[in-house]
């Protein structure tokens, strides 16, 4: 396993407070689903068990390649497309879906003005009258937990005889940017133990500001859902918009 795939095993493969509402919205809305920024297929490989029609997008190469070995061992189909939010003009998909998501802040990966251009070209490739559902960090729940943040405790996998250790140190929030810091240790099947501090940086934006720049690329403002995360973490809001018909 690469560095991507084993850290995002541990710090987001044991994450499921979204997974019901993902599948709500798949059911009720059909056709098929294009997931934003899949990684290693959490949230794919959950809606494709489930028997639906699955196009998850992922620009990390190695990451892509787990989720279709995950895929084939679970005996699951979906497509799995090479495609980076950062370039929307050259994103492809092989079908029209009717829903598209954006679980855990992946549309906050995105600078203010990127945003724009990957709402447009949504816009373009989704089926008409389809829903975009786009998760945003609920700020107003960042204080208690950052304020536990000494109390939480870390994530942990043992993978090959190595066992990974993620601790969250704090929450940064800054004028533009939240930025989580994270502890990562490893240690060997011979004990050896390396550490290292890893950054993880999301812009800030609103559901109001996200309403507003998906309306400006033809979007329409359907609800908002609420995702609790537990104590421990914050929680996310879930805004829900229509493409035009």
């Amino acid at each position: 396993m690469t560095a991507s795939v084993i850290w995002q095993e541990v710090e987001f493969g044991s994450y499921g407070a979204d997974l019901p509402i993902w599948v709500e919205l798949a059911e009720s809305v059909g056709g098929p689903v294009a997931e934003l920024g899949a990684g290693a297929g959490r949230v794919a490989l959950h809606l494709a068990g489930h028997g639906h029609e699955v196009i998850a997008v992922e620009r990390d190469p190695d990451l892509a390649a787990e989720l279709k070995r995950l895929a084939d061992d679970r005996g699951v189909s979906l497509s799995v497309v090479d495609g980076d939010l950062a370039a929307p003009a050259e994103l492809r998909l092989p079908a029209r879906p009717t829903l598209a998501i954006g679980p855990l802040h992946v549309i906050q990966v995105l600078d203010a003005v990127d945003r724009p251009p990957v709402l447009a070209r949504l816009r373009e490739l989704m089926a008409p009258g389809g829903t975009l559902a786009l998760t945003v960090v609920d700020e107003s729940t960042l204080l208690s937990s950052g304020a536990a943040s000494t109390q939480i405790l870390p994530d942990m996998r043992e993978l090959e005889g190595w066992v990974y250790s993620s601790e969250p140190l704090w929450v940064q929030v800054g004028d533009r940017s939240l930025t989580v810091r994270r502890l990562r240790e490893t240690v060997s099947p011979e004990g050896g133990m390396e550490r290292a501090v890893h950054d993880e940086i999301l812009r800030r934006v609103s559901p109001d500001e996200l309403e507003r720049e998906a309306a400006d690329a033809g979007f329409r403002a359907t609800g908002r859902r609420q995702i609790s995360s537990g104590e421990d973490e914050a929680d996310s809001t879930l805004v829900v918009m229509e493409a035009p018909q």
